[in-house]
């Protein structure tokens, strides 16, 4: 049975649980489920569709919409990646819990921003290997999420090369065309894997 350890008012969301489920760290909000340790299934499906030596080569990847940090988790646990983490993540209190779990389990190298991922995307210097996109309201990828200027902004901090991956729910056809057609733009060649309702686009510079 589900465990609540802690359950809090973020300074972003209204109401948030922290639960121990079959030995892994799931964050609740009132309508979503947002992390799993390293059961979280849209990553686990995009590393596996994601070439391997690229993966287990990582040297800094950015997460933008950290969660408790079930991505690095797996990266972690299943591919034993040494890379360096960038954790953007807009609510203080979740990013908190993060950064405790990861360092309970033993991760380190984490450079934690607390803020909103379009501002750290457009103002980034620094250029990645991996970058991830997890960012829900509810159920739902906020739209600035799925506009040209918001994904360029990911392509210029991504090296030649790198992986980008994004995770994003179905909810209106023509929204998720739309969405698709932007990203298709700018990687032709991007996988795009249906599971139930998300849909997991998986990418290379």
């Amino acid at each position: 049975m589900p465990v609540t350890i802690a359950n809090s008012r973020g300074m972003q969301n209204r109401f948030l649980e922290f639960i121990l489920y079959r030995n892994q760290w799931q964050l609740a909000t009132e309508d979503a489920l947002y992390s799993d340790g390293t059961r979280y299934e849209p990553f686990k499906i995009a590393f596996k569709h994601a070439p391997k030596e690229k993966i287990t080569a990582l040297n800094h990847s950015l997460i933008l919409g950290t969660g408790l940090g079930s991505i690095v988790q797996i990266l972690h646990a299943k591919y034993k990646t040494r890379s360096a983490f960038t954790l953007v993540e807009y609510d203080e209190t979740i990013l908190k819990w993060a950064l405790e779990n990861l360092s309970a389990l033993g991760i380190g190298n984490l450079k934690p921003h607390c803020g909103y991922a379009e501002d750290f995307v457009r103002d980034g210097k620094d250029r990645y290997d991996l970058i991830c996109v997890d960012i829900f309201t509810g159920r739902e990828v906020p739209a600035q999420f799925t506009e040209m200027e918001f994904l360029v902004a990911t392509k210029r901090l991504l090296k030649p090369g790198g992986l980008w991956i994004m995770n994003y729910i179905v909810n209106d056809a023509l929204e998720t065309m739309k969405f698709l057609g932007n990203v298709k733009s700018l990687f032709p060649d991007v996988e795009v894997i249906e599971k139930n309702q998300n849909m997991i686009l998986v990418a290379e510079h």
